[in-house]
């Protein structure tokens, strides 16, 4: 543990601190309950706990206790609300069209997604361009990259012919 150049941190604050910076820490999708924590809400909610002991014991938040006491109370108060089974996401890119892109790629490896879709619009045409990109950098690992906008002469090039002209102009 770090200490601060101040020792009057509470012993109190610590934890409290180490709590808040775990929740920030722990950021992304949350997980699903399970059916077994969904009866137990139900059930404690049925025995007329209060909603922070319901948490407590289930070990989910108070607004998630809150969400499914309101279906169990919105279908009836009669049986345990099922949750939803979230829908499998389709692949817009199958397999032949994967193999086909990473062709394109291997023969030219300057080439873009918008040129990829460009190329080949029947076989993309319900795929948007960053779809394609995303392909390309998640499922087959390339790298992102744009190309820098250079000028076509700089100003020592113009600089370099217009002396050139001059010398060999006369």
């Amino acid at each position: 543990m770090y200490c601060s150049r101040s020792a009057n941190v509470s012993l109190v604050f610590v934890p409290k601190l180490v709590q808040f910076l775990a929740r920030i820490i722990i950021v992304g999708k949350k997980k699903d309950l399970t059916s077994d924590q969904i009866s137990s809400i139900v059930s404690l909610h049925k025995a007329k706990q209060s909603v922070k002991e319901i948490a407590k014991i289930v070990g989910v938040s108070d607004r998630t206790v809150r969400n499914w006491v309101a279906k169990f109370k919105s279908s009836g108060g009669i049986q345990t609300p099922a949750k939803k089974k979230r829908p499998d996401m389709v692949k817009k890119i199958n397999l032949r069209t994967r193999n086909v892109i990473k062709w394109q790629v291997d023969a030219d490896p300057h080439v873009t997604s918008r040129v990829l879709k460009e190329k080949r619009p029947q076989l993309l045409e319900n795929v948007s361009q960053s779809t394609v990109g995303r392909c390309l950098h998640d499922d087959m690992g390339y790298r992102r990259c744009r190309a820098r906008i250079k000028p076509d002469l700089t100003h020592n090039h113009i600089k370099n012919r217009v002396a050139f002209c001059h010398k060999y102009s006369a």
